[in-house]
């Protein structure tokens, strides 16, 4: 069809091909720890969304990570619906216009990443303008960087893409950003969020022990769950940078297909999954918050549910019989 279709050396032999087996099972499970992570994302949100003591504006910005976050997860799901159904190959044309929300998804979620450290490293270095109006500029220029940010992602695929429409393509959520048009600039622009959110980490922990600032427990908590979830999302990047530069190379396109490719895909995905599970685990205000959410709704249930049992019980059928 095009150039770079020939230069795929699936597309002659799946483009057709309806169901494939292999391609269904690989991507079947890559799908499955996607909607996984979806659903804990989405548990974050929720438990940010009730818990009044997690409407600071940090906190705020963590749950938008994790609400983006499920949207960059939906785009890698989407190659396993078009190999489930047989078509196997689309028109970028098409593949972009399914993509669009996860690719804003994306850029919003890279965004949040740095803005997140930025607005803990505003807190540490100016604490007292910080907790006055501080806070509500940072808020609002992170906001808008973020916005900003996923906006020129948008405008830059859809400058490059109209060269490349009618090219056939499997459909990854990466596959618009593997042209050459675009390569060296979401290189670039992911090395330089992974980097800043590394550094900011990094100041924070320095200048807080170098002031030996007292730090409440819960915001001690808070700021170690975030280092955690940083480091993952940062050792994911850098696993997958050096695995496609020095291992790819030396693979097959099958291995590339079917091993190095999912690979990739999980340590990619899993990074995006990590910080209902993170926060759970390191902090102990998220924890408190989850148990009283979670708990507190399957009580209320099984209340409802016992009460219903009651109600229906034939004891209570012959009383209300008794007292007519």
């Amino acid at each position: 069809m095009t150039s770079l279709a020939e230069k795929d050396p699936f597309y002659a032999l799946y483009n057709g091909a309806g169901f494939v087996p292999g391609e269904v099972a690989i991507n079947g499970f890559i799908a499955l720890i996607c909607f996984v992570g979806m659903a804990l994302n989405a548990s974050l949100v929720h438990v940010s969304t009730k818990t009044k003591s997690l409407h600071s504006h940090c906190n705020v910005l963590i749950a938008l990570y994790a609400f983006s976050a499920s949207f960059l997860l939906l785009g890698f799901t989407f190659k396993f619906f078009i190999f489930l159904f047989g078509f196997n190959y689309v028109s970028l044309r098409f593949c972009l216009s399914i993509q669009l929300l996860p690719i804003i998804g994306s850029a919003f979620t890279v965004a949040l990443q740095i803005a997140i450290g930025l607005d803990r490293l505003c807190g540490v270095i100016f604490p007292f303008w910080y907790k006055g109006r501080g806070k509500y500029i940072v808020f609002k220029l992170l906001l808008a960087l973020c916005c900003l940010l996923a906006a020129v992602d948008v405008c830059n695929f859809y400058l490059w893409m109209p060269k490349q429409w009618e090219m056939p393509v499997m459909c990854r959520l990466g596959n618009p950003a593997r042209h050459p048009e675009n390569n060296y600039y979401f290189n670039a622009l992911n090395l330089g969020m992974y980097f800043g959110e590394f550094c900011c980490y990094v100041l924070i922990w320095l200048i807080s022990w170098w002031r030996k600032a007292q730090i409440s427990e819960n915001g001690r908590r808070l700021m170690l769950s975030l280092s955690v979830i940083m480091s993952i999302g940062f050792f994911c990047y850098i696993g997958n940078v050096l695995f496609i530069v020095f291992v790819a190379p030396l693979l097959g396109a099958n291995a590339n297909e079917f091993v190095a490719s999912p690979i990739c895909c999980a340590i990619f995905v899993f990074a995006y999954t990590s910080s209902a599970p993170v926060l759970c685990a390191c902090s102990t205000e998220y924890r408190r918050a989850f148990r009283k959410t979670f708990l507190r709704d399957d009580q209320q249930n099984a209340r409802v549910f016992v009460m219903r049992n009651q109600n229906s019980s034939p004891k209570n059928h012959a009383g209300l019989i008794c007292t007519h």
